[in-house]
């Protein structure tokens, strides 16, 4: 598996991760047997990357789904996608680096010490969240 701004191949597929997350996969005839084997692919890579995504309130696994690309004038081209329709999906994905965060309502924030005490502070470093590559992990494991 190698990665490269956005770009996993591995398991004879390749995913390219724009915001908000998209699987592509490349379909040649429409209506033709590989189109309706891998509409099934693609359905089937959606329901394992729902079961894979880490679940906090289920939103972001609830707007998992396959469906058929289509053109810049809105009629169905070849291919499908598999996307996650939450603005933090991309994120989720590909994680976060360290960040500042400041005080938003108040002028200090208030939040427990390492010691037990009580600390103020008005600016923190967020320490960022790791990549949960969900989307990556369903393809490449009904890739084989």
């Amino acid at each position: 598996m190698a990665g490269a701004g956005g770009v996993y191949t591995g398991g004879g597929a390749t995913v390219v991760m724009n915001p908000p997350s998209v699987v592509y996969v490349q379909v040649f005839h429409p209506g033709s047997g590989p189109e309706r084997h891998l509409r099934k692919k693609a359905e089937a890579v959606a329901v394992m990357a729902r079961s894979l995504v880490p679940k906090r309130s289920g939103r972001l696994a609830s707007t998992i789904n396959a469906s058929q690309n289509r053109d810049e004038k809105g009629r169905y081209a070849f291919g499908f996608a598999v996307s996650a329709g939450t603005p933090y999906g991309y994120f989720v994905h590909e994680g976060t680096g360290p960040s500042p965060r400041w005080a938003v309502n108040r002028k200090v924030m208030k939040f427990p010490g390492s010691r037990g005490d009580i600390v103020y502070r008005d600016f923190v470093m967020h320490p960022g969240t790791p990549a949960q590559p969900f989307l990556q992990n369903a393809l490449v494991a009904m890739g084989g």
